[in-house]
């Protein structure tokens, strides 16, 4: 009788032990549910996402080969700590993989971006269509980009700063960013590939610096750029540099300049004079000195005629003249 009631008064104390395990148990899975900070940790990789400031926290040592964190929605501001030495290809793009239109885009909501000073690289179409990022650094130990689309479509950056480190600004680099206004280019940059500032409507001036020996056409359909001063060590404006900026009126030309390619200021409406320097042996056709206008019949929709009134400035027997008496624009020797 006694051995009976033993066993029931243990079996009692061990359903309320049990009971109180469950609890505990039950407790400490609702507050990780209901926490805020996601942290995901391997062995070179961490990361973390607070739902309440959208931020993501990545740590990284290296390269940033992979992107765990991909399926993570919607972060509005991206951290990234010392110890990484590169943003992978594609990083933030809508298409992690470089497959267009095959993933949702998780990505277009940020708004901040920062990135230290450990980061040598930051790869190809990395921040690709972040079509609400506003700030962004590059620091000076950045030294290249990737082949193309570094900032493809950001259409809310307003100013960037690029540091002499970067040597080269590769095709389409800030192509589509129709609100960028201010962009600081400082002295190391050498060359302005194909369409870096491809139709930003709202950048109104540049200053190029004079480390920079090359410029394609880079600056095409920049329709709030009003004056350009081209670098002492350029020696070619080659073919649309600055095709359909429409606000451009005037132009400066160092004496290092001996060509100047086809539809170079194409299209500049209000570009109603320039000057040339002897320099110059070369002169394309439709250099300067046309606008496009429709025409509603024949086999294109728009022809180049010649701007009314057109004065070129130059030197006698040079290029400049030449051009002008072809073109039949007014010509006026220095």
């Amino acid at each position: 009788m006694k051995k009976n009631k033993y066993i029931k008064v243990l079996l009692a104390f061990c359903i309320v032990i049990t009971s109180i395990s469950v609890m505990s148990a039950c407790a400490d899975t609702s507050e990780n549910t209901t926490s805020a900070i996601k942290i995901v940790s391997s062995p070179k990789t961490q990361y973390s996402f607070d739902s309440n400031t959208r931020t993501l926290t990545i740590s990284i040592e290296g390269k940033m080969e992979n992107a765990p964190w991909k399926d993570i929605e919607y972060p509005e501001n991206i951290v990234l700590k010392k110890r990484i030495t590169s943003i992978r290809d594609y990083a933030f793009s809508f298409d992690m993989e470089g497959n267009t239109g095959k993933r949702r885009n998780y990505y277009d909501r940020i708004k901040t971006v920062s990135i230290p000073d450990t980061v040598e690289y930051i790869g190809t179409s990395a921040f690709d269509y972040c079509k609400k990022l506003k700030k962004i650094n590059i620091p000076d130990s950045v030294t290249s980009l990737g082949d193309m689309c570094v900032f493809n479509g950001c259409e809310s950056l307003n100013e960037i700063t690029i540091p002499g480190s970067i040597k080269k600004l590769p095709y389409g680099t800030f192509y589509d960013c129709k609100n960028l206004k201010k962009v600081t280019l400082k002295n190391g940059i050498q060359k302005i590939s194909q369409e870096v500032f491809f139709n930003c409507k709202n950048l109104s001036s540049i200053n190029i610096p004079d480390t920079v020996t090359e410029i394609d056409d880079a600056f095409s359909h920049c329709n709030s750029l009003k004056s350009i001063k081209l670098p002492k060590n350029i020696k070619t404006i080659k073919s649309q540099t600055f095709y359909s900026c429409k606000k451009m009126k005037e132009v400066t030309i160092q004496n290092n300049v001996t060509e100047i390619e086809d539809r170079a200021f194409d299209n500049c409406k209000s570009l109603k004079s320039i000057t040339i320097p002897a320099s110059v042996k070369k002169i394309g056709k439709m250099a300067f000195g046309y606008v496009l206008k429709y025409q509603p019949s024949g086999d294109e929709s728009y022809i180049d005629v010649p701007i009314k009134d057109f004065t070129i400035k130059g030197y006698k027997g040079t290029a400049a003249e030449k051009y002008a008496k072809k073109n039949g624009f007014k010509f006026v020797a220095a």
